[in-house]
């Protein structure tokens, strides 16, 4: 809750069954009016994360949708009432991430940690991290990333064509992500593949633009994901040889709600382990903002369609 600052926490998720709620006999509690009493029941069997809503009466949101019970993988957010939460550290979606689980309490999705930020080697359970040292720098970076997406939900409702939308989405991106290479691909609906619609590269040229096996992995799995060396990872589908020369790289899927119709893609081809928990959460809110945007175009060409047809 409150990223950045010094009331920002985060807690342990033990294997059993831990509670939400606005009251100290809750696990997780926080003295918040949107939350009831014991608003959610979170069970951990030490692989899989299940949340129950407790007859709350503001509900819980998973990605957006309200459920009553539903499994929770990493990278999930879930909302109760108006406290958002991000799920970290669980084994189901990626053969890189060990046995944890935690989740961070926050109230902007743009700052959240990474649930793929964590070393695969070491096998422990989560902690209580203790409150984090912000550094200005730090501070500087989350003001540029919230006028970053104040900024981008601006072009998602304005009247330019969609490419250009798409394209300034990226432009917006590449101002506060360090990146040698960032793309955005569009699913090509005759043949059904993942083509690029906009390519932004700020390093020599190379034959491929983009992993493609990173894509595959994104596109399979439907999640968001951070890889700390592409080149030496060989859990990823694929020619190994043809991702020789990229380093870290994260990519998150472009989902409207009914599949996934996109990515977005960024990677460095001289910095392993490069990017920070808050940069996928960032990519993975200006994909949410490219979904609106495609959509409303869709909407509105089916809308002129109509009125010429007529």
């Amino acid at each position: 809750m409150n990223p950045g600052l010094p009331e920002e926490q985060q807690f342990t998720l033990s294997e059993g069954t831990v509670t939400i709620g606005r009251t100290k006999d809750n696990a997780v509690f926080c003295l918040h009016k949107s939350l009831s009493r014991k608003h959610a029941q979170v069970d951990f069997d030490g692989v899989k994360v299940k949340i129950t809503d407790l007859q709350s009466k503001n509900g819980i949101f998973v990605n957006g949708k309200r459920v009553s019970r539903c499994e929770l993988f990493e990278g999930d957010s879930f909302r109760c009432g108006d406290i958002t939460f991000l799920l970290e550290g669980t084994t189901t979606r990626s053969t890189k991430v060990s046995n944890q689980g935690a989740f961070h309490q926050d109230r902007a999705a743009q700052t959240l940690p990474s649930p793929f930020a964590i070393d695969p080697s070491v096998a422990r359970r989560p902690t209580v991290h203790a409150t984090p040292n912000v550094t200005v720098a730090d501070d500087q970076r989350y003001k540029d990333k919230l006028f970053l997406l104040i900024r981008a939900s601006e072009l998602c409702v304005s009247e330019l064509s969609i490419d250009r939308v798409l394209d300034e989405l990226i432009a917006l991106a590449v101002q506060v992500l360090e990146v040698d290479r960032i793309a955005l691909l569009a699913l090509d609906d005759a043949t059904l593949d993942m083509r690029p619609r906009v390519i932004r590269t700020f390093v020599a040229p190379h034959q491929y633009p983009y992993s493609t096996r990173v894509v595959d992995w994104v596109v399979d799995h439907g999640s968001p994901a951070s890889f700390a060396d592409v080149s030496r990872d060989r859990t990823l589908p694929g020619e190994l040889a043809r991702d020789a020369s990229v380093r870290g790289a994260m990519c998150v899927p472009i989902n409207p709600g009914g599949g996934t119709i996109g990515v977005i893609y960024a990677d460095s081809l001289s910095r392993a382990d490069c990017f920070r928990p808050d940069d996928l959460a960032l990519l993975r809110a200006l994909a949410n903002l490219a979904a609106v945007a495609i959509e409303s175009a869709a909407l509105r060409n089916s809308e002129r369609q109509t009125v010429v047809s007529r």
